[in-house]
């Protein structure tokens, strides 16, 4: 079942990688991380290239994630009514939980509506670039990485679990954040209040 989509892949080349990641970042459902570990087993990179390789991927995913934040600009009445609202409701309730982070947040979880959220929340472009690239380079470079060290299959059911894992990380250490930031400002209006 794997080998047609494998074949088809390396008569693609570069090209089929990109056109993956351009779907996932355009938010089609299309899991790019299995292109992308294909490729760093197909190609077999150093680590310079990894890193480059990343910053390929990278740079495509941020500019063809750029359509549907556009779209969510301009079209913003109409597509709201489109995405579900219990998508919404979650999308929304990471936004008010951790802010502009959440777009970095989003493409570690692979949350590919993430994009059209961060239009309806107006958040600066540059800023939406920024925080896609924290989302999304680490996530390529370890990708690819992890497609040089040769299993795909039991790599790809790995990737399953790494952005869990990465995402609890990331949970725990905003929860420190935000708990030491609370109590410092609870201290401070006790203290006031004295």
């Amino acid at each position: 079942m794997m080998q047609p989509i494998i074949d088809f892949l390396i008569q693609l080349g570069w090209i089929g990688l990109l056109i993956g990641v351009a779907f996932e970042a355009l938010s089609i459902p299309i899991p790019s991380s299995f292109f992308i570990v294909f490729y760093g087993y197909m190609l077999k990179p150093g680590l310079l290239e990894i890193f480059l390789i990343g910053l390929l991927i990278t740079g495509v995913y941020i500019i063809f994630s750029f359509v549907p934040y556009w779209l969510s600009i301009k079209f913003e009445d109409k597509l709201k009514s489109k995405i579900s609202k219990k998508k919404m409701k979650k999308a929304m309730n990471w936004i008010d939980k951790y802010g502009d982070w959440s777009i970095a947040l989003g493409r570690i979880f692979g949350m590919g509506y993430i994009a059209f959220i961060g239009g309806f929340c107006k958040i600066k472009p540059m800023k939406y670039a920024l925080l896609t690239f924290i989302g999304v380079y680490p996530l390529a470079v370890l990708f690819v990485y992890l497609g040089t060290l040769g299993n795909i299959k039991a790599i790809n059911g790995m990737i399953n679990h790494v952005s869990w894992w990465a995402g609890g990380i990331i949970l725990i250490i905003a929860v420190i954040i935000f708990g030491m930031k609370y109590l410092r400002k609870r201290n401070r209006m006790a203290h006031e209040q004295q």
